[in-house]
């Protein structure tokens, strides 16, 4: 990837470690290469996997430092050769497996990357929406629909709700006409059932298996999504009726889990890992569902993407309820109205 004469604002990761190997800098704005397109970047979000590869739990398979960011949102500033169908000043939006990790990825003010991964826009959506969706609803898709075959005969256990892969995942099988029981925090309930859980359990006690063994009238689940970073998928596959399947879409907390092979084979369970990019025409259907409202845009706060150090450290400390999203600098800056200003009717 050459580069311009031209400068950005950005914020790069040093080395491997906690937040404070995030610092805000300057550096040389990147020029696309063929087959690419420079988007100027209106909103990043600050997902799972960001924290992940910078803690070195998620291998960077490019020299540090480095660029983070698993999604953005934007419009395109340039076009490189080779690049069909686009065109500048197209609003775009970007989640793939690579952005952050194989190539610099949001938390800047431009981003050169693969025109085909780029999602036109609806209309009628916004840019902080967009990426609210993001890399999230992305994974969630993938999670449930490429690797889970979710139907809407369906009924689904979400562990790890609250979280944004898991509440992107209650949207999507609800939307999808599937029986959705969330598992969550307690603080959390109320905003789940207003995205379309049907029952909500306090994840809290050891009587969770027969609490989704009631809510299934003693059958147990066809599908659990294992969005949290709990180390208990035995009790995941427990929750299950025979012939269902349990799908991980998150790292845990340590790499190895305990299960009974026995009660995988006798019952006839099915496990699946998911990790990779959802496909462009399935995120745009995803994005064009959200515009219609169909889907909501969970925001928690929106932060300057000079503070993606806090924003990191917030995330730790005490997820909130949706997405933390960072804006560059000079995207607020320009959006700040003046003290003396009136609007006009």
């Amino acid at each position: 990837m050459a580069q311009t004469s031209g400068s950005m604002r950005a914020v790069i990761m040093e080395r491997i470690g906690k937040a404070r190997v995030l610092k805000p800098t300057r550096l040389p704005r990147p020029q696309p290469a063929p087959g690419e397109a420079l988007v100027k970047v209106h909103a990043a979000s600050v997902n799972a996997s960001d924290l992940l590869l910078r803690s070195g739990r998620l291998v960077i398979r490019q020299p540090l430092p480095h660029i983070l960011g698993s999604d953005l949102a934007g419009e395109i500033a340039q076009i490189g050769d080779d690049v069909t169908g686009w065109r500048t000043g197209d609003r775009v939006c970007a989640a793939f497996e690579q952005l952050g990790s194989e190539i610099n990825g949001g938390y800047a003010e431009y981003c050169a990357l693969p025109a085909h991964q780029l999602i036109r826009l609806p209309d009628d959506l916004g840019f902080q929406s967009a990426v609210a969706a993001g890399a999230s609803f992305a994974a969630a898709f993938l999670a449930l629909v490429t690797q889970g075959k979710l139907k809407k005969a369906d009924t689904v256990v979400v562990r790890g709700a609250a979280g944004s892969i898991g509440a992107s995942a209650v949207q999507i099988a609800a939307v999808r006409g599937a029986k959705v029981i969330a598992i969550c925090e307690e603080a959390f309930a109320a905003d789940l059932h207003d995205i379309g859980a049907d029952i909500v359990l306090e994840d809290a006690g050891g009587d969770l298996i027969r609490q989704v063994k009631v809510a299934t009238d003693e059958n147990g689940a066809s599908l659990v999504l294992h969005c949290s970073e709990a180390l208990d998928l035995q009790g995941s596959l427990d929750m299950l009726r025979a012939g269902g399947r349990l799908v991980i879409a998150s790292a845990l907390a340590k790499p190895s889990a305990r299960l009974n092979a026995m009660e995988l084979y006798l019952r006839n369970l099915s496990l699946h890992g998911s990790f990779g990019s959802v496909k462009p025409k399935d995120f745009e259907s995803v994005l064009t569902n959200m515009a219609k409202g169909k889907y909501r845009a969970l925001i928690d706060e929106v932060m300057p993407l000079s503070q993606a150090r806090q924003a990191h450290q917030k995330m730790e400390k005490k997820p909130g309820f949706g997405k933390i999203l960072l804006v560059p600098d000079s995207i607020l800056e320009a959006d700040k109205k003046p003290d003396n200003w009136i609007p006009i009717d």
